[in-house]
């Protein structure tokens, strides 16, 4: 792992959004229930929508604290030479990035697949230690 890569910036960033949208989101639904009593419904959804994100900051959190600092960094580096790379945008594709992320921090990528993600952004290097070629 080189010393620029912690692999916490990614963690830091969802952490900070999905915590200021737990927060923002019900008190602006508040905020219209007051100037909006005819409306409840636009404060119920921001209110509802707080609690969704305050659930994914909670397992945010429990995912940051169980892993290593080199799964994180693997973990973020997979998503991040992935990112923008598939021809399908949308929740298919999504999916698809964070299960290879979450098998590239669990070390079950073999070599061949860990270098096709690193050739997708050569300028972004493996955070870990890459597997031996094979025969080696």
């Amino acid at each position: 792992m080189t010393s620029t890569q912690s692999g916490n910036g990614y963690w830091v960033t969802q952490i900070a959004v999905c915590g200021f949208a737990a927060l923002a989101a019900p008190v602006l639904g508040i905020v219209l229930f007051i100037l909006e009593p005819d409306e409840p419904g636009m404060g119920v959804m921001l209110i509802l929508t707080g609690m969704l994100f305050l659930g994914c900051l909670i397992w945010l959190v429990r995912t940051y604290r169980r892993m290593s600092n080199v799964q994180r960094a693997i973990y973020a580096w997979a998503i991040t030479q992935q990112h923008g790379s598939s021809p399908r945008r949308g929740l298919a594709s999504d999916a698809a990035v964070m299960a290879s992320a979450a098998k590239a921090k669990n070390g079950q990528l073999t070599r061949a697949e860990l270098l096709a993600l690193a050739a997708l952004r050569p300028e972004n290097p493996y955070p870990g230690t890459m597997p031996p070629a094979p025969g080696v």
